[in-house]
C-alpha cells in the first residue's frame, strides 16, 4: 500500500511537470546546466582557502542555517479516509506510517549529506555531529508542531530548542546517537497513537500538492487560478490611508498592499541582481544592469495585467488612456529609487 501510494505521489508529480514543459527546452537547459554548474564548483572548491571558524563563530552559522536545514514536518501517506477503516486495518496503517516515517527522513538524510559535502571544501566543521543535531533538531521540530499550534507558543520552544542543540555540538558522538534514538522513539510514539490525524493528513495533502504549489506561485499567470485567500492586510496602510489623488493608482497601491506575494518576483529580481552587481566583473555587471531592468519591467506589466482582471476593474469603467497612464506613474515610482540604487553599484563597485 505505501509503495502505491508513494507511486501515485512521484506519478502525478511527473504528469504534472510533464504537462507544463517542453522536453526539448527542459533538456537543452538541464544537461548544460549541470555540465557548467559542475565544473564551475571544482574549479571554485580547487582554488578555495577553507574557513576555520572558532566554535562561537561556528555555533551562531550553525545556529542560523538549522531554521533553513531543519524538516518542519512528516509525510505519512495517510488520508482522512483511512480513519473510517482504522478499526479493521490498525495493522496495515501502522505498517504505512513506518514505511512513511522512515522515507521522509531516509529523504531528508539524502538532501542533507549532498548539501553537507558541497559546503565541506569551504569550510571546516564536524561533520557527523552536524549530521546527528540537524537529525535531533527536525525531530524535536516536528514533535512542537504536533503538540503546540499557537505561534506564541510554538516559536519560543523552537528557538529554545534550536538554542540547546547547537550549544551542545561540544558532545561526542556517541551522546548525539543516543539523543537521537531518544528523540526519534519520543516522535514515533507520537505518530503510532494516532491522535493527530487531521494535522498528519494535512502533512500528506500539502506535500503531495507542494510541486503544485511551487509552480502556481512562480508562474505569475498560473497562480491567477488559485483560490483566493481572504486573509486581512498585513499593513495598515493598505486599509485606512489614501495612497495616492489618483483612483486607479490608488486601488493598485491598496491590492499591492493587500496581496504582498503580488510583488514577489519583481523583489527576487532585484536581490539577485544587486547581489549579481557586487561580485561579477564589470563587462558582467553591464549585462545584468541591462536585463535588470527589463525583466523588471515584465514583472510588473504581468501584475498590473493581473490585477486588471480583478472584479472591482471589471465592474467599474476604466478607460484604456488612464490605465496607461496610472502603469507609468507607478512604474516610474518603482524604478527611480530601484534604478539609483543599481547605477550606484554599477559604478561604485
Amino acid at each position: 500500500m505505501f509503495v502505491k501510494r508513494l507511486y501515485r505521489s512521484y506519478q502525478f508529480n511527473f504528469k504534472l511537470i510533464k504537462s507544463i514543459t517542453d522536453w526539448t527546452v527542459l533538456l537543452y537547459l538541464v544537461v548544460p546546466s549541470l555540465i557548467i554548474g559542475f565544473f564551475l564548483y571544482r574549479d571554485i572548491a580547487g582554488n578555495f582557502q577553507v574557513f576555520e571558524l572558532q566554535p562561537i563563530p561556528l555555533s551562531l552559522l550553525f545556529f542560523g542555517l538549522s531554521f533553513f536545514l531543519v524538516k518542519p514536518s512528516l509525510r505519512l501517506f495517510i488520508y482522512d479516509a483511512d480513519l473510517l477503516f482504522y478499526k479493521q486495518q490498525e495493522r496495515k496503517i501502522h505498517h504505512i506510517k513506518l514505511w512513511g516515517y522512515s522515507y521522509s527522513f531516509l529523504l531528508y538524510n539524502f538532501v542533507l549529506v549532498i548539501l553537507l559535502l558541497l559546503a565541506s571544501p569551504f569550510i571546516l566543521f564536524p561533520f557527523w555531529e552536524v549530521l546527528f543535531a540537524l537529525n535531533i533538531i527536525s525531530v524535536l521540530h516536528i514533535c512542537t508542531q504536533y503538540r503546540y499550534q499557537k505561534w506564541f507558543t510554538k516559536w519560543p520552544l523552537l528557538l529554545i530548542v534550536h538554542t540547546l542543540i547547537v550549544l551542545s555540538l561540544i558532545l561526542p558522538l556517541w551522546g548525539f546517537s543516543v539523543l537521537l534514538v531518544v528523540v526519534h522513539l519520543r516522535l514515533l510514539n507520537i505518530v503510532l497513537s494516532n491522535r493527530y490525524w487531521t494535522i498528519e493528513t494535512r502533512w500528506e495533502y500539502e506535500a503531495f500538492y507542494s510541486w503544485m504549489k511551487r509552480i502556481y506561485q512562480f508562474s505569475l499567470e498560473m497562480r491567477y487560478y488559485m483560490p483566493a485567500k481572504t486573509k486581512q492586510p498585513l499593513i495598515l496602510l493598505a486599509k485606512k490611508k489614501v495612497l495616492s489623488t489618483h483612483r486607479i493608482d490608488n486601488l493598485i497601491y491598496k491590492t499591492l498592499l493587500r496581496k504582498l506575494n503580488y510583488l514577489k518576483s519583481p523583489v527576487q529580481l532585484v536581490v539577485i541582481s544587486i547581489i549579481l552587481l557586487i561580485v561579477l566583473p564589470l563587462w558582467a555587471k553591464a549585462i545584468i544592469l541591462i536585463f535588470s531592468f527589463i525583466g523588471l519591467n515584465v514583472a510588473l506589466s504581468s501584475i498590473f495585467n493581473e490585477i486588471k482582471q480583478a472584479p472591482f476593474f471589471q465592474l467599474m469603467s476604466v478607460q484604456e488612456n488612464e490605465w496607461f497612464q496610472a502603469k507609468n506613474r507607478i512604474k516610474y515610482r518603482f524604478f527611480t529609487p530601484i534604478g539609483v540604487v543599481m547605477i550606484l553599484l554599477f559604478i561604485m563597485m
